[in-house]
């Protein structure tokens, strides 16, 4: 199929059916050949990225900010890069039976049969390259991959698939989450450096979220134009009333999670760690009031006459 035919597809399956894991205080995560991702595979990651969507929506009012509507409504092909438990989709999907959603991921953590007629999961590594042909889709979407792709996967594999499975004159658009916090107290600031040391150590680039925008213009400066990005500035903690709440549990969960690994930068114990946490939580975020970035960018491919719809 267009530049991954079948042989390269029958390899692609090949190294998912060989997939290996590992366990961390009894969570289960990828081995790091197979994916640099820091969160694990578990139903307690799932239901926190399911809250982060829900925060996203409501932050944004709506699943998307691309100006695609009038196409979803109409009739189209969108593809969901990262698509997790595939609730984007599902939701999507419901509200816009005419159009036909594709949703990949490398866990298969998404629905199998009891799905909308109008949808498709498929279980795939995109550093390995999608299995679409060229100029397949309407409309393209990823999230939350900032932890899970190193700068280099990101500008030489993947915003260049991306880009070659979208149609010309149609838009891709990236929703991530910000770790980096405006005001943080000392606590909490002692947490996020630490965070920084252990995504950095992994390959990753902790300021990722900010940075898409810019690595679409340095390296896609003739393929994607009419560059939007949005950043939506939210409370941390519960002075920011429910929103606040919601985010703060959202966070919490997070760096419960990843204790194990955060403590040797720290030099403590976990029960120390889980303190400092509860501190934030408690005290900390009331008086220091931090604010967390949602950010969305979206851009159109470089048309060729075409119309959204060939």
């Amino acid at each position: 199929m267009g530049n991954f035919g079948s042989k390269k597809n029958s390899q692609t399956r090949s190294k998912i059916n060989n997939i290996q894991y590992k366990y961390i205080n009894g969570r289960k995560y990828y081995d790091e050949e197979i994916a640099n991702d820091l969160t694990p595979i578990d139903i307690e990651e799932i239901d926190r990225a399911q809250s982060e969507h829900y925060t996203f929506k409501h932050m944004f009012g709506g699943n998307i900010s691309a100006p695609v509507e009038e196409y979803l409504s109409s009739g189209c092909k969108v593809l969901d890069v990262g698509c997790g438990s595939g609730i984007w989709i599902l939701e999507l999907a419901t509200e816009n039976p005419k159009s036909h959603f594709f949703g990949v991921d490398l866990s298969p953590i998404f629905p199998d049969q009891i799905k909308p007629a109008n949808t498709t999961f498929i279980q795939t590594n995109i550093l390995h390259g999608l299995p679409f042909e060229d100029n397949e889709f309407d409309y393209v979407h990823i999230g939350h991959m900032c932890l899970a792709l190193t700068e280099e996967q990101w500008q030489n594999i993947v915003i260049p698939e991306l880009i070659r499975v979208t149609k010309p004159s149609c838009y891709i658009e990236f929703s991530e989450t910000d770790i980096i916090c405006s005001s943080a107290g000392p606590i909490y600031t002692k947490i996020i450096d630490s965070l920084k040391q252990y995504i950095t150590s992994s390959g990753l680039n902790p300021k990722g979220a900010k940075l898409i925008s810019n690595w679409i213009k340095k390296h896609s400066p003739n393929q994607l134009i009419n560059i939007n990005e949005v950043i939506k500035k939210q409370p941390l903690g519960l002075w920011g009333g429910e929103l606040g709440k919601l985010n703060s549990e959202n966070f919490l969960e997070f760096f419960k999670m990843m204790a194990p690994r955060l403590c040797k930068y720290l030099n403590i114990t976990q029960d120390e760690y889980l303190k400092l946490l509860n501190n934030c939580k408690d005290y900390e975020w009331d008086q220091y009031k931090p604010r967390m970035n949602y950010i969305r960018v979206w851009a159109m491919k470089v048309g060729n006459g075409n119309e959204i719809h060939n």
